[in-house]
């Protein structure tokens, strides 16, 4: 009888530690697609040309401004130091494009081009809500660490192109929330939205030396969509 309750017992334990492991599992990686927004006007596409045919000739009016959206990879890995609490290192590389090509005359055109880059690095915290054991609610803040920006303004007119560049390091904070779906023992679906300021300060230079200043938030507005594991 006492070998049986023995048995019993040790068969307990290793269920209840099995248990343990399985619910509070420490550590998380998000694999996410940002479809990403810059919130600054210096960023966004703000295009607005108008042009008449006018004596063989285009006359062009308005401007070519900003450099776009961005869909970019989202990865960030979790530490979970408490079961509801963890330690987040994220890395989303931001890359964006807007062009333009203005036509002169019938045969002869310009191209105006906008390149951007943005290389961010996140540390923060991040929190979970649960009441039931398939959804979560997750949150999370911290900070932005972007040792490389790089804006490239294109111009290709007459023959001759020229551009004006900028590039420098930046440091912001950013905080997110959003839910977790489970589909699998250790595979979810998450969705969420993310904000970030990040405050720049880009120079523009060209090659004969000007330079052009323009303060900006080179953070913006992302929504996420992508897988979690946890193990």
């Amino acid at each position: 009888m006492k070998t049986k309750f023995a048995i019993i017992a040790i068969l307990f334990a290793i269920t209840s530690v099995s248990a343990q492991n399985e619910k509070h599992k420490r550590f998380e990686i998000d694999v996410s697609a940002n479809f990403w927004t810059p919130s600054s006007q210096h960023l966004k596409a703000t295009n607005s040309i108008i042009q008449e045919f006018v004596d063989d000739n285009y006359q062009s009016t308005g401007v070519i401004g900003g450099y776009g959206n961005s869909i970019a990879p989202d990865i960030d890995l979790t530490y979970y130091i408490k079961n509801n609490l963890g330690v987040t290192l994220g890395f989303t590389p931001l890359f964006m494009n807007n062009e333009m090509e203005i036509q002169e005359t019938e045969i002869t055109s310009s191209i105006y081009e906008n390149t951007g880059s943005i290389i961010n690095f996140t540390l923060g915290l991040t929190g979970t809500i649960s009441n039931s054991s398939n959804i979560r609610l997750f949150y999370g803040f911290g900070l932005n660490f972007v040792p490389n920006y790089s804006f490239t303004k294109h111009i290709e007119s007459g023959g001759y192109y020229f551009d004006i560049e900028a590039n420098n390091l930046a440091f912001g904070f950013y905080f997110n929330t959003g839910m977790k779906i489970k589909l699998y023992k250790f595979i979810s679906l998450k969705a969420g939205i993310d904000y970030s300021f990040i405050p720049a300060d880009p120079e523009y230079s060209n090659s004969d030396g000007t330079k052009i200043f323009e303060g900006a938030n080179i953070g913006g507005i992302g929504l996420q969509t992508g897988l979690s594991f946890h193990f």
